[in-house]
């Protein structure tokens, strides 16, 4: 096993990100929370502010003409995103609606009587063990609670459930009080107790049953393939590019072994199955820190259509919408997991690079199916949607958000974590509350109207006059503080992402930043 195996802890901040931030509001509330962790509890005591207070306080932002919080509140809740994604709050509180990483109840129309079992999931939603079992819930649709917490890299977890689990590991689900660890045995035993629900997962003894178990073990030699391919140096003891003739070839044999029965999935059929979910979770990140590290691009290579086909089939599933990350975020939470991944040399490796991290959020975004990090149809609702989602996230937490970001000129966190950009002791600067407040304000009024170049770019300066020089710098610092906590889907889809992530960037340019 990794070192870290109880989960990917990103270094992006499941600890201090947006998630944290987003649910603060509700954590005030104690709606469906079996505990506060330690981020979210700081941003529940931080996040104290009025909102008119907040909108009056700004001495260095020229606000002239952005609208109240209140205002920009209706203005989304009155598109059809806006009511959209309002309704699925109302029905998630209830345990119904699509699956969502915000979800703690999940009846799928039965009694919450009905539930027995409940799982212990990473905070950030970006854990692979806890992802595989998370989308068996779904995908069998069995009545259950969900408890997350956080993982060592990004934070400490809470006494209440290191009594309950002295390993710390996730996932964990507990079964009428009997709790059960490791990933297969947990999908197996639910399997197995809800034959009803769903398909089934696992196959029954039988020639079936074998080559499921084949599968398994070639998903093995995969994992030690990736593992040796991103977690070593390119030509450790002479080895030149063997590493990735192996990985290559192992890619090989699965894409032969996907092309082998009828339909997309291992086993045929028309629903995915346990060998399906054991693979998705780690080539999901093996699209990213390969592309990344090495410059070996999987997806939409031409040269494992099998892999492709058995993706677009995932991507049309609800359970794996809701739990599915991007590139930028894989390859921050890759490492505090793994190791550092080592760097190839190569024009394949710079671009990937570029693009990766952060290259791609400009405006106009210029993201499709045919880029290195694809944005295929099952997640691209136009970008008037997408610029919608984050425009709701924001405006239904602002002052959670702005006090994150202020963090950015705060003061650090005496208690630091393996993951680089987590630091969820950190305390914020209050000077810059209000005018980063001000400056998202702003951000979501150009969502809304989509006009972001035009106000950044071409618009009055976004300063005052007579600000100093260090305001500015200071801003485009907790900007970016920001902009590189974005998390997905932990704080919304990526589409979303990319859009939060360029509109806060053509703020940083206009006051005088760079990327």
């Amino acid at each position: 096993r990794p070192s870290a195996y109880d989960g990917v802890g990103l270094c992006i901040g499941a600890m201090a990100g947006l998630t944290a931030l987003l649910l603060a509001v509700r954590i005030r509330n104690n709606k469906h929370l079996y505990a506060k962790d330690n981020e979210c509890e700081a941003w529940a005591l931080c996040a104290t502010t009025s909102e008119k207070e907040v909108e009056t306080a700004s001495t260095l932002i020229s606000t002239t003409g952005v609208m109240s919080w209140e205002a920009l509140r209706d203005r989304v809740l009155a598109t059809a995103t806006g009511s959209k994604l309002k309704k699925e709050n109302e029905l998630r509180e209830v345990g119904e609606g699509p699956p969502h990483t915000d979800c703690t109840l999940r009846l799928f129309g039965r009694p919450e009587s009905e539930i027995r079992v409940t799982l212990y999931r990473d905070s950030a939603a970006w854990c692979p063990y806890c992802q595989k079992v998370w989308m068996l819930f779904e995908e069998k649709k069995i009545p259950y609670k969900i408890a997350k917490i956080n993982m060592r890299s990004y934070g400490d977890k809470p006494d209440w459930f290191l009594k309950k689990i002295p390993s710390g590991l996730l996932p964990v689900v507990e079964i009428d009080g009997q709790i059960i660890t490791e990933s297969l045995d947990i999908m197996q035993i639910l399997d197995k107790m809800y034959v009803d629900h769903g398909p089934q997962m696992v196959p029954i003894e039988g020639p079936e049953r074998e080559l499921a178990v084949q599968h398994l073990k070639l998903e093995r030699k995969l994992f030690s393939d990736w593992c040796g391919l991103v977690f070593r140096p390119s030509g450790l003891f002479g080895m030149g590019d063997s590493s990735k003739k192996s990985f290559v070839k192992t890619l090989t044999t699965v894409d032969q072994e996907l092309g082998s029965r009828p339909g997309p999935w291992f086993l045929g059929g028309d629903d995915p199955s346990l060998v399906d979910l054991q693979y998705i979770s780690h080539v999901e990140r093996m699209l990213a820190s390969a592309l990344y590290w090495k410059g070996l691009r999987i997806r939409n290579s031409g040269e494992f259509p099998n892999i492709d086909r058995w993706l677009d089939a995932f991507e049309l599933r609800p359970s794996y919408q809701a739990t599915k990350s991007d590139y930028y975020t894989h390859v921050r939470d890759i490492p505090p997991q793994y190791g550092d991944g080592y760097f190839d040399v190569g024009p394949e490796v710079t671009m990937a690079r570029e693009t990766i991290e952060g290259g791609c959020w400009r405006l106009p975004l210029s993201v499709d199916e045919d880029s290195l990090e694809p944005l295929t149809a099952p997640f691209n609702a136009g970008e008037e949607a997408a610029r919608l989602e984050a425009a709701f996230k924001l405006v239904n937490n602002h002052l959670a958000v702005a006090e994150f970001a202020a963090r950015g000129c705060g003061e650090p966190g005496k208690k630091r974590f393996q993951a680089p950009l987590a630091d969820p002791y950190a305390t914020p600067n209050e000077k810059y509350v209000p005018e980063v407040d001000a400056l998202l304000r702003k951000l979501v009024q150009t969502l809304v109207d989509d006009n972001a170049i035009d106000t950044f770019r071409h618009g009055p300066p976004v300063l005052v006059e007579g600000a100093l020089s260090r305001d500015a710098t200071d801003l485009i610092t907790c900007l970016k503080y920001l902009r590189d906590r974005v998390g997905v889907p932990r704080d919304m889809g990526f589409h979303a992402a990319l859009q939060l992530r360029s509109h806060l960037n053509e703020i940083i340019f206009a006051l005088g930043g760079n990327a």
